[in-house]
């Protein structure tokens, strides 16, 4: 019997609704639990699976990027309360941002997670199809951001247009330049993701001072391991801050 089955008490489900995946958690207890054991659905498979465990959730909340799969769940789901949580529900007053009707909601809650869980300031990348690394003050105000090519789709570009090369590993040769076809890809693909992150990472140094380094998102733990940097891992960040959120604004 899972965790899920054998508790009696109603929770409340979040789910974020990413470009490539949807991904669902709720709290068991301090913790966050996924519903899925890779942390990913498709929009059919998470409605089978809240159709299954429906009489578990008191609430459902949530949020994301994609508005055809967001209005696909809002057509299907009857049987629990939903509740979908936009960028029109964040205080202006914590957006110093231009164009905020297509600021990605995901972007503002991984930050307003993280601040949450100090008194510094952050910056939070956010290593998914797309990294996103933003900065967020200690008083909570979302300053912007950056957007690029994620991890795994940028190393993807060379195999895919130039399919004559080698394949390479990920790791950062020892010597510079690359003395080597093979050295000298690993440094134009991974050397050159890295020092691209963290020459971001300087310039918000450089900007606004001192901050602390939050890393989530699937591919988070490769980023983690590339920067030279101290940095804390949180895979749950979305959904502390959509969390938060809710509270706040309830």
């Amino acid at each position: 019997m899972s965790n899920i089955d054998s508790d009696q008490s109603k929770k409340i489900l979040y789910l974020d609704v990413g470009n490539s995946s949807i991904k669902g958690a709720f709290r068991q207890g301090l913790h966050w639990e996924t519903i899925h054991p890779k942390g990913e659905f498709t929009a059919s498979d998470l409605l089978k699976w809240i159709d299954d465990h429906c009489e578990k959730f008191s609430e459902i909340i949530v949020s994301g990027v994609r508005k055809d799969v967001l209005d696909a769940i809002k057509m299907n789901m009857s049987k629990v309360a939903l509740r979908e949580v936009t960028i029109k529900d964040v205080p202006r007053n914590l957006l110093d941002y231009e164009t905020i009707n297509s600021l990605g909601i995901d972007r503002f809650l991984a930050c307003y997670g993280a601040t949450d869980q100090t008194s510094r300031s952050v910056v939070v990348i956010d290593a998914g199809t797309a990294v996103t690394i933003d900065y967020m003050d200690q008083d909570d105000l979302y300053q912007g951001g950056v957007i690029a090519p994620g991890f795994s789709h940028f190393m993807d570009i060379l195999p895919d247009k130039a399919p004559a090369l080698p394949g390479i590993d990920l790791d950062i040769p020892k010597i510079w330049p690359g003395k080597s076809t093979i050295d000298s890809l690993k440094w134009g693909q991974t050397g050159f993701y890295k020092m691209a992150l963290e020459k971001m990472l300087t310039k918000y140094e450089e900007e606004f001072g001192h901050y602390e380094l939050f890393i989530t998102g699937g591919n988070g733990s490769l980023i983690e391991a590339l920067i030279d940097r101290e940095a804390k891992l949180r895979p749950f960040l979305v959904f502390d801050g959509m969390e938060r959120l809710v509270k706040a604004i309830s």
